[in-house]
């Protein structure tokens, strides 16, 4: 008689939920790092958060006596509002809790600002600043003998918009030259072998384009290392030009963002680090009226990039967002 082997039966692995939370945690501005979503941390929210949702906008109008209604010119973006709810607590002692509340209270600070970052069940992150404003400070009882506190924290964020990841792209001429650096310029630098990158094909200039899936325009910094003797780039026909030739090993960086403020640097480019060492400031050089180009929001659209040179031109975008998701 013959014997059968059969492996055994097994079950279907169950399914996995669809549903997934966001994550919320915030790091304070001396760098400590704290979860806000996880009871089991020490520290969470309640309900009742603020913050995560749209920004208040003021409307912008003219009106007339002679005509009906008035005139729409835009709107402006306010300060946001943030608001925690939460507990702190600990199961270990009086000292333990006193120590997980003085730190966490020390990453709070009216004049520095820390980061609150959301995690999406897609694996995407986005940040915002946030300042200390008030904080209720009504005690229903005695925290460190028990071990835990409610707390009820008012924050501001200044610069009102989530912001997405930081996207970076970069572009050369047709040829596609060394990216960076050339081989000759690595020797007579003194660089490293490993210092010299390629562009990967779809790189050139002539075919460049940026997605913004943002709420609103974003402003990017650019980064243009040479060789080239002229150079522009910008959207939509507005140009930023820079006046002046990069010489090879050198790079020039400037921030587009109008709430920061133009800031062009010029000096010699650290592959190692991708970023510029001894900056010197050549602001004043550049067309204060084509330094803040922004890209609209949608998708591929087209950048204006010309140069006469070898060298590469890097635009590095953080997408801005009202909500946290």
């Amino acid at each position: 008689m013959g014997i059968v082997y059969a492996a055994p039966y097994r079950p279907p692995a169950p399914p996995v939920n669809p549903w997934r939370g966001i994550g919320l945690s915030w790091t304070g501005w001396d760098g400590s790092e704290w979860e806000l979503t996880n009871p089991a941390a020490g520290l969470f929210l309640r309900p009742g958060v603020r913050g995560l949702q749209m920004p208040s906008f003021e409307r912008q109008s003219s009106s007339s006596p002679a005509v009906a209604g008035s005139r729409h010119l835009g709107t402006s973006t306010k300060d946001r509002d943030a608001f925690w709810p939460l507990y702190l607590y600990s199961d270990k002692s009086s000292a333990e809790f006193m120590e997980r509340d003085r730190a966490f209270w020390r990453s709070l600070d009216p004049d520095f600002e820390g980061t609150w970052t959301a995690k999406l069940p897609n694996g995407d992150r986005r940040t915002l600043g946030l300042r200390l404003i008030s904080a209720d400070d009504e005690l229903t009882h005695d925290t460190i003998q028990r071990g835990w506190a409610k707390y009820g924290i008012n924050l501001l964020a200044d610069k009102p918009y989530w912001l997405g990841e930081k996207v970076t792209k970069s572009w050369a001429q047709g040829d596609m030259r060394n990216y960076y650096i050339t081989e000759a310029d690595r020797i007579a630098y003194g660089y490293p072998p490993d210092a010299i990158h390629y562009l990967s094909p779809g790189g050139a200039l002539g075919e460049a384009t940026f997605t913004n899936d943002g709420d609103v325009a974003a402003y990017p910094v650019w980064t243009v290392v040479g060789h080239t003797s002229a150079v522009s780039f910008g959207v939509g026909g507005n140009d930023i030009i820079v006046p002046f030739e990069i010489p090879a090993g050198y790079a020039v960086q400037l921030d587009t963002d109008p709430v920061n403020g133009q800031v062009l640097w010029y000096g010699a480019w650290d592959e190692a680090t991708k970023s510029i060492l001894s900056p010197l400031d050549r602001t004043s050089e550049l067309d204060p009226t084509s330094a803040f180009v922004a890209i609209p929001r949608g998708q591929d659209r087209p950048l204006t990039i010309q140069m006469t040179g070898t060298g590469s031109v890097i635009a590095e975008v953080q997408n801005r967002y009202r909500r946290a998701w």
